[in-house]
């Protein structure tokens, strides 16, 4: 399910929305409830198969902070 980013022209507010069918749902700014909103070009994340890095993890000898696996 696609979640699209707008942007009021009435109040200039940017919102997010979970659109289910797009092009066939009224969209209101939830800030200001005005109805002139565009869409905007948002950029997104794909996983790439062979690309991922494993999560930074803690470490015990630094508690307070993460480290992250390296290529060293």
């Amino acid at each position: 399910m696609p979640i699209f980013e707008y942007l009021c022209e009435e109040c200039g507010n940017r919102f997010e929305r979970l659109v289910l069918r797009p092009g066939m749902e009224t969209l209101a700014c939830p800030a200001c409830g005005g109805a002139q909103v565009t869409q905007q070009v948002s950029a997104f994340l794909s996983p790439v198969a062979g690309k991922h890095k494993p999560a930074p993890r803690q470490h015990s000898e630094y508690p307070d902070g993460l480290i992250a696996p390296h290529d060293d």
